[in-house]
Formats: structure tokens, C-alpha cells, sequence
């Protein structure tokens, strides 16, 4: 099974018991979607098509109307209006996946999960691209991601509004994905060395301020996409932050809503 890709649109090119799998990697992680109704299979399509993979061991994730099976010991669940993702160690269920959107809400929380254990994490941030390196601006609603994205210059937004960011090859790497935000920057498949991390604070003028320790952690944690309550899923989280922080600076970022924001990043 695999896909072909022509005039920017992914072709599904083999079906599995009547099911057409539908092959993607956000984050170096490889998935296959088998998705059974056409409706939705045809955006899936569109949407991730810069995702496309020809990996046929990707991560299984099934989509179904709804669920019939109860819930086993140590499957993890999580219900968003009416739709769920039901994950196991061997693949992962969608049910009452009915539109493109709730689809692309179950893979997030989908890969919160599988990201964890392998130092990676989502985060609420826009990530920009300046001379080969990943500048990550983040902040909850309204802090200004796609200003920032709306602001830098054209092919450098490597995602405007869900980051994803996990330590491979010996550093920090700033992934792009498929999950935009009001910028509408559909993203790029590609990893970026990360510079910096900077927490977004509407002011008067343009300054930086290095946050400590404690306050990186403070201000990264509520910026985090997290939904697992093992008390074992939190402590792997925040071993994972601290070992960023050690290593990546974090800063606030005080800025007037214009690029001049630039010059005080790189000054």
C-alpha cells in the first residue's frame, strides 16, 4: 500500500478489506488512517497532503461510526463532543469522526500521546524560520501567534498555530504540521533546529526579558497540549520541559504588534 502524489494532491493507490489507507508522518511520526467513507476521506486528503507518506508500517488508526467495544485496562480515552479516540498500545480507533476538523482534533490528541514517551510535545505557538533555525513565539488565545506568523516573511511560517517539537539527532527540533490556526499556513513537512522560545506579551515597545528556570516552566506548561491524568504521563512531561529548558533559551517577548520585533531577537 502506498500513496502517489501528483499536482499537490495525495491518490490513494491500494485499499486494505475495502478500506482505502490513507499514509501521512507529522512530527517523524508515521500514521495510516483508514478512513471507509468517501466524504471524508477526499478532505483528509487535501488537508494532509504536504503530510503524505509511503511508509507502510505507519501507526493504524481506524476510523469507525461509533464504538462498540467497552474500555480495557490501560487503553486511554478521550471524548470530544461527539467524537473519540480510543488508543491501545497496537493502534488507535476514531469514532464518530463526522467532518475534516474532528478528524484533525483526534490527531492532536493522538499525538500528545504517542510524542510523550519520545520527548516530544505539542505546543500553542507559531513557529517562524530565520536563517535556518526555528524561532517558536507562543502564548494562549489571542497572545498574538498570527500576527507574528502574518508579519514574517512568505515560505518562513513553519506552522502558525500547534508546534510540534521533539528532541532528535541530538537537539531540539521544531517539526511543521498540518494543524493552522487564523494565519491559515497549511504548514510545511519538514524539521527545523530550534533557536528560542518566546512567550508573547503585547507592550509599547520591543524588549526581551530571559525567564528563569521556574518561569519558563510556568509559562510553557499552560501553552501545552496535554490530555493524559496519569500521575506517570505528568512527571514524563515535565522531564521532558526541564530537559528543553536546560537547553533552549526561554524568553519574554514584549512587542507592538509590527516586525520590529526582529531586532531585538537578533540584536
Amino acid at each position: 500500500m502506498h500513496l502517489r502524489k501528483t499536482d499537490g494532491v495525495v491518490h490513494p493507490v491500494e485499499a486494505l478489506d475495502g478500506c482505502v489507507p490513507l499514509h501521512i508522518s507529522i512530527g517523524s511520526v508515521p500514521l495510516s488512517l483508514f478512513i471507509r467513507e468517501e466524504a471524508l476521506l477526499e478532505p483528509a486528503m487535501r488537508r494532509y497532503r504536504e503530510f503524505a507518506h509511503n511508509s507502510e508500517n505507519g501507526f493504524p488508526i481506524v476510523l469507525k461510526k461509533r464504538e462498540k467495544q467497552t474500555k480495557e485496562s490501560g487503553e486511554f480515552s478521550y471524548l470530544l463532543d461527539d467524537a473519540k479516540i480510543v488508543l491501545r498500545s497496537q493502534g488507535a480507533e476514531f469514532h464518530g469522526v463526522r467532518h475534516e476538523y474532528a478528524l484533525d482534533s483526534l490527531l492532536r490528541i493522538l499525538l500528545t500521546m504517542v510524542l510523550l514517551p519520545q520527548r516530544g510535545f505539542l505546543l500553542h505557538g507559531a513557529t517562524v524560520v530565520r536563517d535556518g533555525r526555528a524561532y517558536i513565539f507562543f502564548g494562549r488565545s489571542g497572545a498574538g501567534k498570527s500576527t507574528v506568523a502574518s508579519l514574517s516573511p512568505k515560505g518562513s511560517v513553519l506552522t502558525d498555530e500547534i508546534s510540534l517539537i521533539r528532541y532528535s539527532n541530538g537537539c531540539w527540533q521544531a517539526h511543521g504540521t498540518p494543524f493552522w490556526g487564523e494565519f491559515r499556513a497549511a504548514g510545511q513537512n519538514r524539521l527545523v533546529p530550534v533557536a528560542g522560545f518566546y512567550l508573547l506579551k503585547q507592550a509599547t515597545e520591543e524588549r526581551l526579558e530571559i525567564l528563569s528556570v521556574k518561569q519558563a516552566l510556568r509559562a510553557l506548561l499552560p501553552c501545552v497540549l496535554f490530555f493524559a491524568s496519569e500521575k506517570s504521563a505528568h512527571e514524563t512531561l515535565l522531564r521532558t520541559l526541564l530537559g528543553l529548558i536546560e537547553e533552549i533559551p526561554c524568553h519574554r517577548l514584549y512587542f507592538r504588534r509590527n516586525a520590529e520585533f526582529w531586532k531585538v531577537i537578533a540584536a
